[in-house]
């Protein structure tokens, strides 16, 4: 065996000292704070390695920058303390560079390091695969990983596109999991760590109350008198936050929502830097992503480069979309756009939601697409205009920062309005019987978008409105309330 492949396989072996330098800041030494999606984590790991129970391989997607390699070694660092079990960890991005394939490395792992084939193992063991989509044959090497090593718990991290593009084989033994962007009280909770050495957390289970108040209420009686039950701790944890930053000249919300969404970025402080490295970002998905989903559908890679950017600035300035008009505007042909889309959606860049209801719906197709992350939106809008962001547009990073919200909490029960002829607000939810609709404002205080259309009740979000309040036919919600689910 080569000393590279040598090399590679030694350095897989998880050391204590190796965890503490991926899960703490390289010049402050602080841990990095751990997300709510931890928690998820953490139990697939407890119910594998102590009971056996499924799944045990699970599949981190996201967009990049959402600290899905963090969590990987957060766990790991869970699992060396407290299971005594040996952790191994792949970054297959570095094997690949060395020009192998992860089968040959996992073939020479069984020789070199376990000294027996995985299908002798009776131990519990812990594989860590980073950027696995890098590899070609990736999911059929994890597939035939998990049928050999029955007493393996996997956790990898990659592409969403590329990931949820897995074989059906593999579909049925890897768990997805989605990492979005962070939630207001996770981005409050990681600033107030690294800014003022506290944590802030809300009460236990009040982020699903205020959900359940929302949007599983019968009327609209019911939503307004669940959220009047849950005020107090929602107001005990604002004032948790203002102590603590006390004298902060910043604007939390807007900064969060502008700038310091996307875990990656927390530490930078020039908005030029996360712009241009967000633009990396892109630059990234279009360069790395597309071509491998384009090789996979058994197609060649060609130009997509420039086409995908046009794209992308025509959506940050956009409304609802419509194909026929988008092609026009961007000069590119329909199928493609539809393409593209695909992929933009699949790696988490977007959220693209489409239309409620029957006929007339589905003749006008129209959609309307949502950046992932506001940011994103903003870096796109900023590379245009500069620092001229027009009131309208900064209404669009509002829009985007709901719709990540409930994408997350609500997933496919989200849809658009799409007739022409009557005022329509942003979203139509539906749960229970009848649909409830939401409207989203940077400083709306009222709304007539909700008396033309028949629903359970309506929802205004909007950070002009400072209290709950309830009229004939919505609910007035605070938007720092609305993110705290």
């Amino acid at each position: 065996m080569d000393k590279i492949l040598e090399g590679i396989l030694l350095s897989t072996k998880v050391t204590k000292s190796v965890i503490e330098t991926r899960i703490r800041h390289s010049i402050t030494g602080k841990k990095y704070p751990k997300r709510t999606f931890y928690i998820l984590l953490k139990k697939y790991a407890d119910d594998f390695l102590t009971n056996g129970y499924e799944p045990r391989m699970i599949g981190l997607a996201g967009l990049r920058g959402t600290g899905k390699t963090t969590l990987m070694w957060q766990i790991a660092e869970y699992i060396f303390k407290n299971k005594e079990i040996p952790v191994y960890f792949f970054n297959v991005d570095i094997i690949k560079t060395a020009s192998y394939s992860l089968f040959e490395v996992l073939q020479g792992f069984q020789k070199i390091i376990l000294k027996k084939e995985f299908r002798k193992l009776q131990e519990p063991i812990v594989f860590l695969f980073d950027e696995v989509h890098e590899d070609a044959e990736w999911a059929k090497t994890l597939k035939i990983l998990y049928d050999e090593a029955r007493t393996a718990f996997i956790v990898c991290t990659g592409s969403s596109a590329l990931l949820i593009q897995q074989t059906a084989d593999l579909a049925r033994r890897m768990k997805i999991e989605r990492v979005y962007p962070f939630k207001f009280i996770e981005f409050i909770t990681a600033k107030s760590f690294y800014e003022r050495e506290e944590k802030i957390f809300p009460e236990r289970n009040l982020s699903n109350e205020i959900k359940n108040a929302l949007f599983f209420s019968p009327t609209l009686n019911d939503a307004y008198e669940g959220i009047q039950k849950i005020s107090n701790k929602i107001e005990n944890y604002f004032n948790k936050v203002n102590k603590v930053f006390s004298g902060y000249k910043g604007n939390l919300i807007s900064e969060y929502i502008k700038y310091h969404n996307i875990p990656s970025f927390l530490e930078y402080r020039e908005k030029s830097a996360i712009f241009d490295s967000i633009l990396d970002l892109l630059k990234r998905v279009i360069n790395e992503d597309v071509p491998k989903i384009k090789e996979n559908a058994g197609e060649k890679s060609v130009g997509e480069n420039e086409k995908i950017l046009k794209l992308l600035l025509q959506l940050a300035i956009s409304d609802e979309i419509n194909l026929d008009t988008l092609s026009q505007k961007t000069g590119i042909k329909k199928d493609e756009i539809e393409f593209f889309l695909d992929i933009l959606n699949g790696s988490e860049v977007v959220n693209i939601f489409n239309p409620y209801g029957g006929k007339e719906a589905r003749i006008w197709k129209n959609k309307k697409i949502f950046f992932m992350s506001p940011s994103i939106r903003l870096s796109l809008l900023s590379s245009i205009y500069g620092d001229r962001i027009t009131k309208e547009m900064e209404g669009k990073l509002y829009e985007d920062i709901v719709a990540m919200y409930i994408r997350r909490i609500l997933d496919n029960n989200v849809m658009i309005l799409t007739s022409k002829n009557i005022k329509k607000p942003d979203f139509v939810i539906e749960t229970m019987e009848k649909p409830l609709l939401l409207e989203v404002g940077i400083s709306k205080t009222t709304s007539d978008q909700f008396s033309n259309i028949d629903c359970r009740y309506g929802i205004l979000v909007s950070n002009g409105i400072k209290e709950i309040e309830k009229n004939r036919k919505y609910l007035k919600l605070p938007l720092k309330w609305f993110l705290l689910m």
